[in-house]
């Protein structure tokens, strides 16, 4: 068999189609890469800062606004207390020389006439005392002072406010702390007895007078 040799311009022509197949085949490899999509690129972390900025202003604007309204409140409870009714000081001297008047009224009597002498204090004494004293009255003291033949005499030597509530109307009440001494005689004891009492009456004004409503003894 003969083998036939390509010429030099056949050679030539064969080389130039190579290249021209090489050069097609790196113009085809570069374009698939420039239009191949790039990947997605991690999407970046959000900005800590300012997100953990927000809660922390809108915490001290809360802070801020509650101290605000508590300091309004505060101011508001000073003026309505500054500014309320309160018990003057006529209503409060009125109440003492009351007190004065009735302790000694109703720490003062004797056996002969114990009964004229609750008569005329009741009128003196309000609920809840007023029944307290009648029933006392009844039951202890009168069967003691006229079995003893006793006579008690009482004398308020002082005697001040303690405190008071209310607005100086219907209803105020004012407590009192007196000083009271007791002289007392009986038959069988001529010469007088001083007990010294602390007393505190709590004087109610009823209408324009003050009521004893209570009565305590130390």
């Amino acid at each position: 068999m003969v083998v036939e040799h390509p010429t030099a311009g056949e050679r030539d022509d064969v080389d130039e189609a190579v290249v021209d197949a090489l050069a097609a085949d790196r113009d085809l490899d570069d374009s698939a890469r420039t239009s191949a999509p790039s990947a997605p690129s991690a999407p970046s972390a959000p900005s800590a800062t300012s997100e953990e900025k927000a809660p922390r202003t809108s915490a001290g604007l809360w802070v801020s606004a509650i101290a605000a309204t508590l300091a309004l409140a505060a101011l508001v409870g000073s003026l309505v207390y500054a500014l309320r009714p309160n018990v003057g000081d006529g209503d409060r001297t009125a109440a003492v020389g009351s007190a004065r008047t009735t302790l000694e009224s109703l720490l003062s009597y004797s056996g002969a006439s114990f009964d004229k002498h609750v008569d005329e204090v009741t009128p003196q004494l309000t609920s809840p005392f007023r029944d307290q004293f009648t029933k006392v009255a009844a039951t202890d003291i009168k069967p003691m002072a006229v079995k003893n033949d006793a006579t008690v005499q009482a004398k308020v030597y002082d005697a001040g406010v303690m405190d008071a509530t209310g607005d100086g109307g219907e209803g105020t009440t004012v407590r009192v702390m007196a000083f009271v001494n007791q002289a007392t005689t009986t038959k069988a004891q001529q010469a007088p007895a001083i007990d010294q009492n602390r007393v505190i009456a709590t004087m109610r004004k009823v209408g324009d007078r003050w009521l004893v409503s209570e009565l305590s003894a130390y």
